[in-house]
């Protein structure tokens, strides 16, 4: 049977994340990028000013307020100029080289994987709905509209918005029941083990694992999602 509604892990799926990649180096990046010079140290300033903020940041997320949204990184990134010795007058430009180099035609953090559009373009000729079940902040959001993919799913679930991920079910729940689908008409394709298999099956949902290191796309794992239209038959 082929699924009404196909959804798909975000990053190592749908889009590229460069490997070990954090918010520390990024902010290294970005204050590089506007000739302030900051050693590697610096990113781990930022990454533990981060993680003490945690909690609140879920917070920011689950409010889904776009002031509250700025005021936190404003303040995150303020502490951190401030903790590394660096002039704050220059966050404004951190802000806009941030805004850049993440979510600029040229983001040094984000690419999408060759075979997406493809395979889109040919689930939605077959009439199969889409949708985005990712362990993300808000800004998965943004990250789909910068590679003018947003308006083609019917539902985009950032973890951090709704205070679950993935391998809870509850994440797919909440997908599934606002898109209004049931689970057995349903495929999740991710490349997480944990997170996207067990977390789909524990949702009564059926999956498939992309992993593009493999040579042959072989049941239950695709090489890459150009194969998923004929990978469907695998879980009729």
């Amino acid at each position: 049977m082929i699924p009404k509604l196909v959804t798909f892990d975000c990053a190592g799926t749908l889009v590229e994340v460069p490997p070990g990649w954090t918010l520390g180096q990024f902010a290294v990046d970005c204050a590089n990028h506007i000739g302030l010079t900051v050693g590697e140290a610096a990113a781990e300033t930022y990454q533990s000013l981060y993680m003490a903020r945690i909690m609140e940041f879920v917070h920011v997320n689950m409010a889904r307020d776009t002031a509250l949204q700025t005021s936190f990184w404003t303040r995150l990134a303020t502490d951190w100029l401030t903790a590394i010795q660096m002039p704050t007058d220059r966050l404004v430009e951190m802000q806009d080289a941030a805004d850049e180099l993440g979510f600029g035609p040229n983001s040094i953090v984000f690419s999408l994987y060759d075979d997406v559009v493809e395979c889109l373009d040919r689930l939605e000729a077959m009439g199969v709905q889409l949708a985005v079940i990712s362990n993300w902040d808000y800004s998965l959001h943004r990250v789909l509209r910068m590679f003018g993919l947003y308006e083609r799913f019917v539902v985009v679930t950032a973890s951090l918005e709704e205070g679950v991920e993935k391998p809870d079910p509850r994440l797919f729940e909440i997908t599934l029941s606002r898109a209004g689908f049931e689970p057995k008409d349903v495929l999740h394709v991710g490349d997480d083990p944990v997170d996207d298999i067990q977390g789909a099956e524990a949702a009564g949902i059926r999956s498939i694992k992309i992993d593009r290191s493999v040579v042959v796309s072989e049941y239950p794992v695709i090489k890459s999602l150009l194969d998923l239209p004929e990978a469907l038959a695998w879980t009729a």
